[in-house]
């Protein structure tokens, strides 16, 4: 896929992904540690989505802690503010995330997200577009079926719930079996939401 000026394919850098994924630690014991099951979906060295319900500002980065590092570093598509936060935005661009721009539809975060895939990367994406959002967006189906690459559900939650997932408590990260990247996007999509479904 050619590259646009001024889209360059976003990579995590190495050191600082493996620092961050170790800092991680801290958050989530003092949210209560965290039980992570069905690791076993998520391809090791290959291209999948990572696609999950979103609920908590936390869910992207438990995510992937729930993930070892020499398994997959997961690229998260993430709101374009966020980069524009003091601290957060560097942080977001040194693990490989990228913006995307939710009130429209964002060829560009497309473009990017299928390069990653296509590179080797996962790629991380809540398709509900925004923490509690109802509504499905069929963007992650599209990135997949674009890109050939599978779609891995996740559901992660903290018990009790808690609007910031601590002190105390539990965090729980759960992954599915791969969705093939086939059939239409209104389809793969309805797939995705089930299977996320049956993961809570």
């Amino acid at each position: 896929m050619p590259t646009h000026p001024g889209e360059a394919t976003p990579t995590p850098h190495p050191l600082a992904y493996s620092l961050v994924h170790a800092l991680m630690a801290l958050p989530v014991a003092y949210g209560g540690g965290l039980s992570v099951e069905g690791l076993e979906h998520v391809p090791p060295g290959t291209p999948a989505v990572i696609a999950g319900n979103h609920q908590l500002a936390l869910d992207p980065f438990v995510i992937g802690y729930a993930i070892p590092s020499r398994r997959a570093q997961v690229q998260f598509m993430t709101k374009q503010e966020a980069f524009g936060w003091p601290l957060v935005g560097p942080i977001l661009s040194a693990v490989g995330a990228f913006p995307v721009d939710r009130t429209a539809h964002d060829t560009r975060a497309v473009r990017r997200a299928i390069r990653v895939l296509q590179g080797g990367g996962c790629v991380g994406i809540f398709p509900q577009g925004t923490r509690g959002g109802a509504e499905m967006h069929g963007g992650v189906a599209l990135i997949a079926l674009r890109a050939r690459a599978p779609i891995v559900p996740v559901r992660v939650w903290h018990d009790p719930p808690r609007r910031r997932g601590w002190p105390g408590g539990h965090w729980h990260v759960r992954f599915g079996p791969p969705l093939a990247p086939a059939g239409s996007i209104q389809s793969l999509t309805l797939r995705w939401e089930n299977a996320v479904a049956v993961l809570g």
